[in-house]
């Protein structure tokens, strides 16, 4: 056992002799508590964020289709409610009566298959610009 003892002696001064720590003072103490309040006055303040120029471009993207979904949506709110008042007779009578132009089915049958083919189109393309080629198309384009 004794040996044992020996050795860890010798290998624990061996590694205070390899190591030289600094002294710790009072002002090493005064620096760390310099770096605390610094660190919790950091923490007080509101982080300001700086916006990038892309982000800028997207919100106004999004503003700008929050805006059509909006009016698209009264829109079609307006018409059906228009649809169904429209039995109702006005209180007031202007004396306008203008003629509604009358479509046959066949051409109203034509410009809803070439809507729904834009429609599809559009759809598509949407989809297509979340994939990889489309984020290179948009990067080369903005």
């Amino acid at each position: 056992m004794k040996g044992e003892n020996e050795i860890e002696a010798r290998l624990d001064r061996s590694l205070r002799n390899q190591v030289r720590l600094p002294a710790l003072d009072a002002r090493f103490d005064a620096a760390v508590w310099a770096r605390i309040a610094r660190e919790t006055a950091t923490a007080r303040e509101p982080a300001r964020a700086e916006v990038s120029p892309r982000a800028l471009r997207a919100s106004r993207w999004l503003a700008l289709s929050n805006a059509l979904g909006i009016a698209a949506t009264l829109g079609v709110a307006c018409y059906f409610a228009i649809r169904a008042l429209g039995g109702v007779a006005p209180a007031v009578d202007l004396g306008v009566s203008l003629p509604l132009p009358q479509l046959s089915e066949a051409t109203v049958a034509q410009a809803v298959t070439a809507l729904g083919y834009v429609l599809g189109a559009l759809a598509l393309a949407f989809g297509l610009s979340f994939t990889s080629l489309g984020r290179r198309l948009r990067a080369t384009f903005s």
